[in-house]
């Protein structure tokens, strides 16, 4: 089991831990573990998020169930034992996520 190094794109996850900022350290405990789960399981329950690649690199997607906030879906990149939270939203219908990630790739 690897160690991974975490980080949040800041444009892609503002909105998101603006909203919960006074639970921001336990969701992205709860993040980073489930994306741990899903990298050490060779992605079991993890889907492309789009096929657009984000810096050379494919964007996976995975649901999030949070406690008492609602539950999330992320758009990530891995490269080694590097991953880069993309993008966070609560907008866990897969094809409204897709549209809203694509969206957001497309204008930064």
């Amino acid at each position: 089991m690897a160690t991974y190094q975490f980080s949040y794109d800041e444009k892609g996850c503002k909105k998101f831990f603006k909203t919960y900022h006074h639970q921001e350290k336990t969701i992205k405990q709860f993040i980073e573990r489930q994306l741990t789960r899903q990298i050490d399981t060779d992605f079991s329950k993890t889907k492309l998020a789009t096929r657009i690649e984000v810096d050379g690199h494919k964007c996976y997607e995975c649901r999030v169930n949070l406690p008492q906030t609602p539950n999330i879906r992320v758009a990530f990149t891995v490269d080694d034992t590097n991953v880069v939270v993309r993008y966070v939203t609560t907008n866990i219908t897969k094809a409204d996520f897709t549209h809203e990630l694509e969206h957001f790739l497309s204008n930064r």
